[in-house]
């Protein structure tokens, strides 16, 4: 790969630096931004080309952000320097949205935490649980990952959102997984696992609000569907 210092693209670099101090990211087209981004993580050499093939593998910058260490490190071109970069950007990402909805912020309502928890884990490329905890006044208290992978009572013990819920002295919790690449229509397995966990939590003073499913684009409602109504 060519020299930026010596090569056709010399003084590209710089061109690019001044092009964002100027105008910011809003006159950089996707790949452009990719490229400025690697210079931080490749010292000298031509970066376009690799935005260009992370573009080709990812088809979007947001599914570049949500890829994993391994996933990008799979693009030629792109070593750990460079994918350790680009989940730094996601995580701070993550971060600067956490910092804006601070404790000050109330859900609700369905739609109001539907939206929340859309923003949050929308976009996800692998699934996950959470658990938000809400104060007596429905503010957030907090957001956090209970695990990875399929939601059961085996990979995700009742004990596992228990211990959260109660660390945080939550009096109201929702519980949320994504499902990356199917519907958001809860199956028969989320149905048991959250009455079970319902019931739980109700000995240890805690409600279980809701439980949602949620894809890039939708989510669903176990309240609001009539999925919790059976606990025992």
């Amino acid at each position: 790969m060519m020299d930026d210092a010596n090569g056709l693209h010399k003084g590209h670099r710089q061109r690019m630096r001044e092009k964002f101090l100027d105008k910011g990211l809003e006159a950089f087209s996707d790949v452009e931004v990719l490229e400025y981004l690697l210079t931080f993580s490749i010292p000298r050499a031509n970066t376009n080309p690799t935005a260009h093939r992370l573009l080709n593998k990812f088809e979007s910058l947001h599914q570049i952000l949500d890829a994993t260490f391994e996933e990008l490190t799979e693009v030629e071109g792109v070593g750990p320097r460079s994918a350790e970069l680009i989940s730094l950007f996601r995580q701070l990402r993550n971060r600067y949205e956490d910092s804006k909805v601070s404790k000050e912020k109330y859900l609700r309502t369905t739609r109001e935490i539907g939206r929340y928890l859309l923003g949050k884990i929308g976009s996800l490329r692998e699934e996950r649980a959470y658990l938000l905890c809400l104060d007596p006044q429905c503010r957030i208290i907090s957001f956090r990952e209970l695990m990875r992978g399929t939601v059961n009572e085996i990979n995700m013990p009742y004990r596992r959102v228990a211990e959260v819920a109660l660390a945080v002295n939550a009096v109201t919790v929702v519980l949320a997984h994504n499902h990356p690449n199917g519907t958001s229509i809860p199956s028969a397995d989320d149905i048991t696992y959250t009455r079970g966990l319902m019931n739980l939590l109700q000995v240890l003073n805690v409600n279980l609000a809701d439980h949602f499913v949620i894809t890039e684009h939708a989510y669903t409602s176990m309240k609001s569907s009539g999925m919790m109504d059976c606990a025992i």
